[in-house]
């Protein structure tokens, strides 16, 4: 009788002991889920100022400018405490200082910016290999973002001249023709034309830089609005 008791509390114990651990465990994956998952949102985040920051670098104007020195300070912000090599990613915050001192320095913008949709594209693997399959195609759709802010950003540097250079032109078609998938008739497509209306194909250059910027922004905005949709869900699992 003895022993029947003795093997029923020490199975009970063992019983309880895998629940806790099966709870710890769950709860120490949770968290790590959180945190994955807010480091995706700030990676978002700073992809988004970073490319507004790009945006209005070759902008001289007085709003512009201003409008890029209350950007740095939030990038400031979004770049304290960047967990880097901690959770095995690029130290691109290390980056930062430089880009701020040269606003203006668009292959240094876009480097900082392909580190960062490295890091979107290893984090949204993990969160997805940790049973949260509602951030698939993320990394995709950031560069898809990417696509047309680096567009934004070549149009207004190409709109400081009277003539779109033929470098600037290049690569302008190129972007063009990655982002033609949209129907026809969309708000993409009528921005496509007017840039080449008014900017590519033009032999005089009718747009200025913060028309340009202001052209594609809405459309940039948006798209970024929807990449944070699945993370609203966010990953508690």
């Amino acid at each position: 009788m003895a022993l029947s008791i003795a093997l029923a509390l020490a199975l009970a114990l063992l019983i309880a002991g895998h629940c806790l651990s099966q709870l710890a465990a769950k709860r120490h994956q949770q968290h790590l889920n959180e945190l994955q998952g807010a480091l995706l949102q700030r990676a978002i985040d700073l992809l988004q100022n970073l490319q507004k920051h790009r945006g209005l670098g070759a902008q001289k104007d007085l709003l512009s400018t201003s409008q890029r020195n209350i950007l740095a300070r939030q990038l400031d912000q979004l770049w304290l405490n960047w967990p880097g090599p901690s959770l095995q990613l690029a130290p691109l915050q290390e980056e930062w200082p430089r880009l701020r001192r040269n606003p203006a320095d668009f292959a240094a913008h876009c480097q900082v910016i392909d580190g960062l949709l490295q890091v979107i594209a290893i984090v949204e693997t993990r969160l997805c290999q940790a049973g949260n399959p509602q951030v698939h195609g993320i990394a995709e759709a950031c560069h898809g973002l990417e696509n047309l802010a680096r567009l934004r950003g070549l149009s207004v540097r190409a709109a400081n001249y009277s003539q779109c250079p033929l470098s600037l032109k290049k690569q302008i078609e190129q972007l063009c023709l990655a982002l033609e998938t949209t129907p026809a008739g969309s708000p993409l497509q009528n921005v496509l034309e007017r840039l080449r209306h008014e900017l590519i194909d033009s032999r005089e250059v009718r747009l200025a830089p913060h028309e340009c910027f202001a052209l594609l922004t809405p459309l940039i905005d948006e798209c970024a609005e929807r990449l944070r949709a699945p993370l609203q869900a966010a990953i508690k699992h």
